[in-house]
């Protein structure tokens, strides 16, 4: 049979020699030989005459070993070519074999091996995988994006390292980055038509500042795009897609469970996670998914064996859309959203209020729909080429990116948040701070095609639609609890508390306190200590209520310093009681 070709991997060639130069090896009492029909394996009979060669599979090369840095996750690097002349590599992982394989030759097969239908040669195919000698080692990496100076993609490594870096997927979904059409192409036609409108610029932008976060030490968060149906609001998400794949594979959907999240989220590490129609997820899930992705870190479980298995991490931003917010999606299932919740997926309206809805410029469309049409046929035709190019770029400069994004994000921030703004605000500000100079990076290397200030004109409105949303600079949890406190007593204020000089006659039902007249003829209202904890706290933590109480000056405390009071009480004789102080926001 004829000498094999020399593997395309992207191991070296003096790496490559070796393994090029092998063509059989012993197995048992035969041997397997790799040629360029395919594997065979030659097997003797019980009298140790040779049989007829048994056919396994089209030509599979072993490149490599591979092992990650602490020298466990053992497997092989595959590589074999489809009918259509397509070159496949594939780090499994060695313990996918100690089953009867089947795992391993689904998923050699469902990427284009062809692999022989004889039982006999099927078991024969784990074999020829584990024996094969191999002396080129690579890395293993179980998650894609940074690893030191180098960027993991699912086709390979960007940037230099002392030995081949590879993806060694054993998670169940497969990455969805693809590339089609050049740089260019995706320039005149995917980044033009979202000029001009600042929530597509915005989203684009976050979809280059994933790859950034790392960089610039900044944590996981979202956005939000909410808004009626046909807004525009998969439009936004198509568009951010074609940065690095294509859209119809790369937007994923919130339907399903929280566990699938943690496998979505480590396949987007350092990049980009898009999630459409929120409204899809249980909405009791909805806060914990809204945790779950920005933390960066999932579950700690236990293997099949018992032994604990080290719990997934990841860094990234996601963008999320759906006709609702995440606090009315928790508010369906009886829950209040907390302020850590809403930050961290921050809400942004998507109507750009000009009567066109996400819209802003046609940039020369007859009207909205049929520019949505454009991004939609654009996006599918040119993407994925753009996003490894902002990658060598980040690779090439990540040095002096690491002085310059902090200094900008500074700017930002100064320029966007009100004086004493509360830290909640901030930490959003710099996330948008993020997309800003990450849309300006990619303007300054050239990719996009924008004029200079545009993806930070676009960040600056969609923060100012987002603190409208929010509400105020202030803290959000603070005003939450007060509207809350005033909602309680404007609603309870008259029905179920007592005058405190009422006889034993004129008791009322479901009782949660007293008043007593106050200064200025306002009311003090003492409330019953399991009523505050109760029904005056519910949702919120209730020190945390105390104190928020406290510094407003509507709790008002004893002479010990304690949030409570001692106060005699018809009937029940002196007892705890939580005085607080009511007026009209009027007065």
């Amino acid at each position: 049979m004829q000498n094999i070709r020399t593997p395309i991997a992207s191991l070296t060639a003096t790496q490559n020699s070796t393994s090029a130069s092998i063509t059989s090896c012993s197995y048992g009492s035969g041997r397997f030989e790799l040629a360029e029909t395919g594997v065979y394996f030659h097997g003797r009979d019980k009298d140790g005459n040779e049989q007829q060669p048994q056919w396994i599979c089209a030509p599979l090369y072993v490149i490599a070993k591979t092992r990650d840095e602490k020298s466990g996750e053992w497997g092989r690097l595959l590589e074999w070519q489809d009918d259509d002349g397509h070159i496949h590599q594939w780090a499994m992982p060695l313990e996918l074999l100690e089953s009867d394989g089947s795992d391993v030759r689904r998923e050699l097969a469902r990427l284009g091996l062809h692999i022989s239908p004889n039982q006999l040669a099927r078991g024969l195919l784990s074999a020829y995988i584990k024996v094969w000698p191999v002396e080129a080692r690579a890395r293993c990496v179980d998650r894609l994006g940074w690893h030191g100076n180098t960027f993991v993609t699912p086709s390979g490594a960007i940037g230099e390292a002392e030995e081949p870096v590879v993806f060694q997927n054993s998670h169940a979904i497969e990455p969805a980055y693809a590339e089609s059409g050049t740089v260019e192409e995706w320039q005149e036609s995917v980044a033009a038509l979202a000029s001009g409108n600042t929530r597509l610029v915005f989203a684009l932008s976050i979809a280059f500042a994933g790859a950034l976060a790392e960089i610039a030490g900044e944590d996981s968060g979202g956005f939000h795009l909410r808004g009626a149906s046909s807004s525009g609001k998969s439009t936004a998400l198509k568009l951010a897609a074609s940065v690095w794949g294509n859209p119809s594979a790369y937007v994923r959907l919130w339907r399903g469970t929280v566990n699938g999240l943690e496998g979505l989220a480590t396949l987007h590490n350092d990049g980009l996670l898009i999630l459409d129609e929120i409204g899809q997820i249980e909405p009791k899930d909805a806060g914990e998914a809204a945790y779950l992705l920005t933390n960066g870190q999932g579950k700690v479980r236990a293997s099949r064996n018992g032994f604990v298995r080290s719990s997934q991490r990841w860094r990234l931003l996601f963008l999320s859309a759906g006709e609702t917010s995440l606090s009315a999606i928790m508010a369906q299932a009886g829950k209040q959203s907390t302020a850590g919740q809403e930050i961290r997926l921050a809400d942004i309206e998507a109507d750009a209020g000009s009567g066109m809805g996400i819209f802003e410029t046609l940039n020369g469309y007859p009207n909205a729909a049929s520019l949505a049409i454009a991004v939609k046929e654009a996006s599918s035709k040119y993407h994925g080429g753009v996003g490894k190019e902002w990658l060598r770029y980040l690779v090439a400069n990540r040095i002096s990116l690491k002085d310059f994004i902090p200094e900008q994000i500074k700017q930002f921030v100064t320029g966007v948040i009100p004086a004493r703004a509360a830290g909640q605000v901030e930490r959003v500000a710099r996330r948008f701070a993020l997309v800003a100079v990450a849309g300006e990076l990619a303007t300054h290397c050239q990719l996009t095609g924008w004029r200079e200030g545009e993806a930070t004109h676009a960040a600056r409105t969609c923060f100012a639609a987002w603190l409208e949303a929010f509400g105020g600079s202030g803290n959000r949890e603070e005003r939450a609890i007060l509207a809350q406190v005033r909602a309680f007593f404007e609603t309870h204020g008259a029905s179920r508390f007592e005058d405190i000089s009422a006889t034993i006659d004129q008791r009322i039902p479901k009782r949660a306190g007293f008043y007593r007249s106050g200064i200025k003829d306002g009311r003090e209202f003492l409330v019953l200590p399991e009523a505050f904890r109760m029904e005056v706290c519910q949702g919120f933590d209730e020190k945390t209520v105390k104190k928020v109480l406290m510094e407003a000056g509507v709790l008002l405390p004893g002479n010990d310093g304690k949030p409570s009071q001692v106060v005699r009480l018809q009937g029940l004789g002196s007892s705890r009681v939580y005085v607080i102080r009511y007026r009209d926001e009027e007065e």
